[in-house]
C-alpha cells in the first residue's frame, strides 16, 4: 500500500511508490483521501449512491489496462472514460495542490454526469474528489 509523506522542508505531499504494480493488476479504490469539504456522499441521492456502488463493483472487476483502454476525448468516451485533468482545475483544493507534480490527477466516469477524481499509486485508485454534477471539468 502506498504511503504519503511530506518532502523534507517542503509542503508537497509525495506518494511513496516503493511497491510497483502492472497494468494487469486489479484496481482497488481507497477513499482515505476523499475531500468531504468539497463534496460529501451525504449530498448524494439514493439513486446516485446506487450508481456509485455499481461503478465501484465494475472498477474492482477491472484491471488497470481495461481502465486505460476506455480513455478518450470527446463524444467517443465510453466506460470509465479516464481523463487526465490539469492542476489548475483544482486551484481551490489544498489537498490536490499539496500533491507532488509527479502524481497525475484524473477523473473517472460513474455515469453520464457523475465523476470521481483521484490518482493511481501501484494498483490503488485514491479517490479524492466526488463530482456528482461534473462541475470540475464540465
Amino acid at each position: 500500500m502506498a504511503n504519503f509523506k511530506k518532502d523534507k522542508g517542503k509542503s508537497t505531499i509525495k506518494a511513496d511508490k516503493s511497491k510497483g504494480s502492472s497494468n494487469n493488476d486489479p484496481v482497488f479504490i481507497s477513499i482515505k483521501n476523499v475531500q468531504s469539504q468539497f463534496e460529501c456522499f451525504s449530498e448524494w441521492s439514493a439513486q446516485e449512491m446506487a450508481k456509485f456502488w455499481k461503478f465501484n463493483q465494475k472498477l474492482h472487476e477491472s484491471t488497470w489496462q481495461q481502465v486505460y483502454d476506455t480513455s478518450s476525448k470527446g463524444k467517443g468516451k465510453r466506460g470509465f472514460a479516464l481523463t487526465y485533468i490539469k492542476r489548475e482545475n483544482y486551484s481551490t483544493i489544498p489537498f490536490i495542490q499539496g500533491l507532488s507534480d509527479e502524481i497525475n490527477i484524473f477523473e473517472l466516469r460513474v455515469d453520464d454526469t457523475i465523476r470521481v477524481h483521484g490518482f493511481r499509486v501501484a494498483n490503488i485508485f485514491y479517490l479524492c474528489l466526488l463530482d456528482r454534477t461534473h462541475r470540475i471539468c464540465p
